[in-house]
């Protein structure tokens, strides 16, 4: 099957970026956050006097070939909302959580407000007392660093307090500290001819573990990629402790406990290599530690594993051996990995399944992806910039520096979340006194225990957020609102993996791009580190410092960000097995970019880091280990489910996307319900030790009877006359991250356990509240 479906007719086939079609431009577009998720899909923007009108997918857009989700199609709805806001407002910060105190102000009152108070709080306390939030890795991951290092001159920057650093981050670690790069399911996304190149082969099997993509599509992974290769016949394996559409369309379906994926892992290992089934060539040639990891995994016999997982254990050999059996195969993995305790050890497990059967780099397998990521190229655009006291960056001063092995060995770039937490409440290792968040919504999403968040929060001098509408974080903790552009309103960049395009504005604004923001400030406090005029004129030289291995730049000294709008998509040249050609290591030798330059099964710098260098399994808690507080406590509670309306806390004001999911909703069996006196449709009252939130009930009968799911980033925006005071629209009402703690990450700093939480729950009779969109 080609990547684009050959034209058919022309005039919706079309090649050129912009044209007119009766009263309406129509601009071929990539649609990027803000709003959305982290994808890039191709897009119509059908524009009338200077507004959005509709959006359609565009039918050659090189990775979703016209396919759009509903968030997208409501793209429309979404920026021309009437709660949108467009100019900069400032409030006093003693008046934090009053709505009534905004003042609106222009752009050049805002910067110089911001110049005034910056100045003010590095001449009181230091460059470290500044701390840059950024949000959830979308169009926002090297503008918050560059504010921070080059503008600000801290090494504070950090994601909005995600304890644990638990998105993508722990998993990405997992790939670079065992196989020296990232790791990506095969789906032809990185060829320009997708299935159609001569040497792509379809998985045989495709393992979906810890997520279900095609309503996440998370991290750059398009989710109907899997359906486009189960039409092919690729086969599924999925591992979910609930049953999703993928899991039911599965050729083994495996329900496990959350948090006992490190355990499958290793019994996995175990089967593979009791039976003889690894991949001999490859893990002779090209892999470190065999022996041990081997030794480890015989630890873990299916009938063990089955005890702690849940799985029956003939399952788990037959599944076992269909994974290691398939030429190829691939394994797509997702976010739940980094949201129990000991997620990086089951996510090395799940790493070492890949090298163990031969499958790393191979077409069809999981292949190692060191080309395409725009934002890390846009990064290093500012490295080697002094900061705003003329000084080279000393990253050895961040916050976690003095507690994390990892941070000390330069292994993590960013300060770590928890560590923000207690020097904002301690003053230790010194005071935080500038905050700056961009991307972020920490009060209803990110941050674990949100009312602590809050009062450490205000603890601030200044609190500085850009966004697009007025949010409970904004709302209750912020000093200056600076509003910033939707995609349809931006000159970016966007490439995760392939191809690199283009993010064209094809409407005006008063808001703000990130890029802007950060240039706009730069040339006020360090126009010496930020010597571009615009964000275009930014791209341009991004564009211009990629290079290839050989260290040849992939475009031409005249090539502008016209040009690459033009074309749409380009494409960086991909190999496979790069490790045999030396395409991976700085030496140009073959092999992996790591200390043995093999793949390493047993992990020389997570031994370096303080850390098990293996695969390994952990117990979260659970009845056995901590009886006492189950029997107050008897279910299981994980969190974080994806719709198909909301990206995170996004999308909470639109009619379109309540319409169809009004309410936060909390899964469980029949059986559960009916045990505590709960229908459908009730609002169920969920409590542990740290709080209480409300959620309604919805009857899943997939889930396991002692395990309950809730969804997180709720608040509710049509609450307007609850914006002030400490509980902002509402987002302590239901925001099931009140359940979950700071501070209680895994063994080197990674991970933490937003999926694994005890609680009780009961039938709520005193909460009725009604939905009116509030316009």
């Amino acid at each position: 099957m080609p990547r684009c479906p050959r034209p058919i007719n022309e005039e919706l086939y079309r090649d050129e970026w912009i044209w007119q079609e009766g009263e309406y431009t129509v601009y071929r577009n990539c649609q990027y956050t803000a709003p959305g998720c982290h994808n890039g899909c191709g897009v119509l923007h059908y524009v009338k006097d200077n507004k959005l009108v509709k959006i359609e997918g565009d039918p050659k857009g090189a990775l979703s070939n016209g396919r759009l989700c509903m968030r997208c199609l409501a793209m429309e709805e979404m920026v021309n909302h009437p709660f949108r806001i467009y100019n900069p407002m400032k409030r006093d910060p003693a008046k934090r959580g009053d709505d009534d105190a905004w003042e609106v102000i222009t752009w050049d009152e805002a910067y110089d407000l911001y110049v005034e108070k910056a100045e003010e709080i590095l001449g009181k306390y230091g460059k470290k007392s500044f701390c840059i939030l950024g949000g959830t890795g979308r169009n926002t991951t090297w503008q918050f660093a560059a504010l921070a290092t080059t503008v600000m001159g801290s090494p504070n920057y950090t994601f909005g307090f995600l304890s644990g650093n638990s998105c993508y981050v722990p998993r990405m670690n997992v790939c670079f500290w065992m196989g020296g790069d990232v790791m990506v399911a095969d789906c032809a996304q990185c060829v320009e001819e997708g299935y159609d190149h001569p040497d792509y082969v379809n998985p045989e099997v495709c393992v979906i573990w810890c997520c279900n993509p095609i309503v996440s599509n998370a991290d750059g992974f398009f989710g109907h990629w899997i359906v486009d290769l189960m039409r092919m016949g690729t086969k599924l394996i999925v591992i979910d402790p609930r049953l999703t559409w993928m899991g039911a369309q599965a050729e083994y379906y495996l329900q496990i406990k959350p948090g006992t994926d490190g355990a499958l892992a290793l019994g996995w290992i175990n089967v593979i290599i009791a039976e003889d089934l690894y991949d001999h060539d490859f893990v002779e040639k090209w892999t470190y530690g065999f022996d041990q990891l081997a030794a480890r995994a015989a630890e873990y016999p299916p009938e063990r594993v089955a005890e702690i997982t849940g799985i029956p254990a003939d399952l788990i050999v037959a599944s076992a051996r269909r994974y290691a059996t398939a030429k190829p195969a691939s394994v797509q993995w997702g976010l739940k990995f980094d949201q129990f305790k000991n997620g990086f050890g089951a996510a090395m497990g799940c790493a070492a399944l890949w090298a163990l059967t031969g499958n790393i780099d191979v077409p069809g397998g999981n292949i190692v992806v060191n080309t395409g990521f725009i934002s890390g190229d846009a990064r290093r655009m500012f490295s080697g910039m002094k900061n705003t006291a003329g000084e080279e960056f000393d990253m050895t001063e961040r916050l976690g520096q003095d507690e994390f092995v990892v941070e000390q060995m330069g292994l993590e770039p960013q300060a770590h979340p928890d560590s923000l937490l207690k020097a904002l409440e301690t003053g230790e290792p010194y005071p935080i006194k500038f905050l700056f968040e961009q991307s972020s919504n920490f009060l209803a999403n990110m941050g674990a225990d949100p009312q602590r968040l809050l009062a450490a929060v205000r603890t601030v001098d200044f609190f500085v957020v850009t966004d697009y509408y007025m949010t409970p974080t904004a709302a209750a903790c912020a000093d200056l609102f600076l509003p910033i552009a939707m995609s349809i309103e931006r000159t970016g960049c966007r490439s995760m993996f392939n191809p690199t395009r283009a993010i064209s504005p094809v409407v005006t604004t008063n808001a703000h791009t990130d890029e802007d923001i950060v240039l706009d400030i730069g040339h006020r406090l360090n126009p010496e580190g930020t010597p571009w005029a615009n964000a275009t004129e930014f791209w341009e030289d991004v564009l211009h410092n990629i290079r290839d291995q050989a260290g040849k730049p992939y475009y031409p000294p005249d090539f502008t960000f016209d040009d690459l709008r033009e074309k749409m998509y380009i494409w960086e040249p991909f190999e496979y097995r790069k490790y045999e050609k030396g395409l991976l290591r700085s030496d140009g030798q073959p092999g992996f970019s790591t200390p043995t330059g093999r793949f390493e099964f047993y992990s020389l710098t997570a031994e370096a880091a303080g850390g098990d260098p293996l695969p390994h399994y952990v117990p979260e808690p659970n009845k056995t280990a901590d009886p006492e507080a189950f029997e107050e406590y008897p279910l299981y509670l994980t969190t974080g489910r994806r719709s198909w309306e909301f990206f995170h806390s996004e999308h909470r004001h639109l009619k379109s996307m309540r319409e169809f999911h009004p309410w936060p909703r909390v899964e469980m069996t029949q059986e559960t319900a009916d045990k505590y006196g709960i229908q459908e449709g009730d609002w169920v009252l969920i409590e542990n030790p740290r709080g209480s939130v409300r959620e309604k009930c919805v009857i899943n009968p997939s889930m396991h009877p002692d395990t309950i799911m809730a969804e997180h980033g709720w608040w509710y925006p049509e609450r307007r006359d609850d914006i002030s005071g400490d509980n902002p629209f509402g987002v302590f009402d239901s925001n099931i991250n009140q359940l979950v703690p700071m501070e209680d990450y895994g063994p080197l700093g990674y991970c933490a356990p937003y999926d694994t939480q005890m609680c009780r729950i009961s039938k709520c009779t005193d909460y009725h509240p009604t939905y009116d969109p509030g316009y």
